[in-house]
């Protein structure tokens, strides 16, 4: 090896490197923040099935009737026994619930079915449906006006 050899990059070499990271960088952010908006749709459905499971079996262990109470257009929803609010919790940055209503849970287990309606900045839904036997499960719409 000769030490009149230069180690390194040259000037040219550094620019296109720089110039095809930027490129990737322009394709892959976009599609980042789509996935980022999916994601957290799918964290908020599942919280809110995560909740909804919680409170259908502190119905049944305390014997008493449990709501989940929410409203068009918020970001948090209601947790309530016998009428009285126990706690507000939010729903992740960027989801809202798109229609209003209550689910209950009696002490036997079983609900007044309803489902959830959540949608995201970006207009994707996901809906979390409970159905008279306390069954809860997630579904994604064909639009966010359907059903699933």
């Amino acid at each position: 090896m000769d030490f009149n050899d230069k180690l390194g990059f040259s000037m040219i070499e550094l620019i296109a490197a720089l110039g095809l990271l930027g490129i990737l960088l322009a394709i892959g952010v976009p599609a980042w923040n789509k996935w980022l908006l999916t994601y957290q749709l799918d964290r908020s459905a599942r919280q809110v099935q995560t909740e909804l499971q919680n409170i259908k079996m502190r119905a049944v262990a305390e014997n008493l009737g449990f709501q989940f109470a929410y409203s068009t257009g918020s970001a948090n929803y209601l947790i309530q026994r016998g009428g009285t609010t126990l706690v507000t919790k939010p729903l992740p940055e960027g989801i809202k619930i798109s229609q209003a209503g209550t689910v209950s849970f009696s002490p036997r287990g079983t609900a007044a079915g309803n489902r959830i309606r959540l949608r995201n900045s970006d207009g994707l839904c996901k809906h979390v449906v409970v159905s008279f036997t306390g069954r809860i499960r997630v579904c994604k719409p064909n639009g966010c006006a359907g059903d699933c």
